[in-house]
């Protein structure tokens, strides 16, 4: 047997010994909502609306992305590329243009929303994927897709699955981790060796242990003396246990090797960048398909580009289109692109002026895109920064340039979020809210910060 540090041990385990480790498992795991599978048995299939976040990790520099800054005169520069072009423009939206930014917001600009302008009042990682995520810069609120799986799909087993970003759960429904498909395969079908594709053991050996282990379930249940905490255990693994045979129906579209996504290796000055964002998403869109869950959090990591700034960022930027391209063209194929909304995000921003070694630091200012198929709110650009790059206020009901109004921070956007998936009562109902901010109209089709 091997044992947890990788080492071989001597000592086998006897079937009650199993049983104990797996309800203890159970136990364990009770406090941790990581790599579990969460809800009670669930024969019927989501087929509801579905949100994916996705985290531009380490703070992505927008102005060479959805916000676009040519460089002031009698200021550092902001950006190299504005040396010798133009911000490129795709219907409402203007773009940066570099690595395949026009493609990007020529093919998608119409079902998209860009709210730029936004910001995470804080130049540390971990405070601005808090506030980005669940709208508020302190603990104790759930991330924006945690909310939207308990709402929808609480029972399902795979409600909330976890690439990576930012999970908060206050409590309110687990998550299940992954961190590509093949953990995926593991997870649904844990008696096929992932090698081969083969079984481990034949069918009648694993009826015979699954009728052994229930019996001594049932054995252990009818025991007098047994606390509350075991009782709970034990029915916490009889549930886990029922709800596998819905994850039959992800196992089924598990495609072969051949077809599965794989990561990238991206090398950038020296710089070795390993990328499985396309890995992430055909996992999550799969577990979407099988109606196992809800929602889902991709992430896209190396964007803290304190060094050789723009050949990261160009590097990165080319993958995320590339990956957004496979993204939607997926969904379709699976038959639920009209379901889905996707959030992209950050941490935060990146100065608006370039390092001693040629790279940006952080800087709190940032945007999100938000998109959605033939979504009425499409093509618009909703907050607005100034030529450097500073958040600027705007009316909370026009949107427009206001002197006198308010810059937006993740609180607006999380509120209107909510608003529009429909979130609102569901978070009252469980006394949760967000910090003190305006009502802004972000998805109104009607109102703009720019035309």
């Amino acid at each position: 047997m091997i044992d947890q540090y990788g080492k071989r041990s001597g000592k086998l385990l006897s079937r009650r010994g199993v049983l104990r480790g797996a309800i203890a498992g159970v136990s364990t795991i009770a406090g941790s909502s990581a790599m579990k599978l969460w809800g009670s048995e669930q024969d019927d299939a989501y087929e509801g609306p579905l949100l994916v976040t996705l985290q531009l990790d380490g703070g992505v520099d927008v102005t060479q992305l959805c916000d676009p800054k040519v460089n002031v005169r009698g200021e550092p520069k902001i950006n190299h590329w504005a040396d010798a072009a133009d911000p490129g423009q795709a219907g409402n939206i203007l773009f940066a243009p570099i690595a395949d930014n026009a493609q990007l917001f020529q093919e998608f600009g119409s079902d998209m929303l860009v709210i730029n302008g936004v910001d995470a009042q804080t130049n540390s990682h971990e405070t601005g994927r808090l506030f980005n995520w669940t709208g508020s810069n302190a603990e104790g609120r759930p991330s924006l897709s945690a909310l939207f799986a308990a709402a929808q799909s609480p029972n399902q087993p795979l409600a909330y699955s976890v690439f990576g970003g930012t999970s908060r759960t206050a409590g309110l429904v687990g998550y299940n981790q992954f961190s590509n498909l093949a953990a995926a395969r593991t997870l649904v079908q844990p008696y096929v060796q992932s090698w081969s594709g083969h079984p481990w053991r034949s069918t009648a050996d694993i009826a015979r242990a699954h009728s052994m282990v229930q019996t001594d379930i049932s054995r252990l249940l009818a025991e007098p003396n047994l606390s509350v905490r075991q009782r709970q255990s034990l029915l916490g693994y009889t549930e886990a246990r029922a709800s596998r045979d819905s994850l039959q129906r992800l196992a089924e579209l598990i495609p072969d090797e051949a077809d599965v996504m794989r990561g990238e290796d991206v090398n950038v000055g020296g710089q070795n960048f390993r990328l499985n964002l396309k890995e992430q998403m055909q996992s999550a869109l799969l577990v979407f398909k099988s109606g196992l869950g809800s929602a889902a959090d991709l992430a896209l990591g190396g964007f803290d580009s304190h060094d050789q700034h723009d050949a990261v960022s160009e590097a990165l930027l080319t993958h995320f289109a590339d990956a957004i391209r496979f993204f939607w063209d997926y969904a379709e194929t699976l038959g639920i692109a009209e379901r889905i909304v996707l959030m992209v995000g950050s941490d935060f921003g990146r100065t608006n002026y370039y390092n001693e070694g040629d790279g940006k630091d952080h800087w709190p200012i940032s945007s999100y895109l938000i998109m959605e198929r033939d979504a009425p709110w499409g093509n618009r650009v909703v907050g607005l920064t100034d030529e450097l790059h500073f958040g600027s206020p705007i009316n909370q009901e026009t949107l427009k340039a206001d002197r006198n109004g308010v810059v937006m921070t993740p609180t607006h956007v999380h509120k209107a979020l909510w608003e529009y998936l429909g979130l609102e009562t569901f978070a009252a109902d469980r006394g949760l809210t967000l910090p003190d901010a305006e009502r802004l109209p972000l998805f109104d089709p009607f109102v703009s910060s720019v035309t």
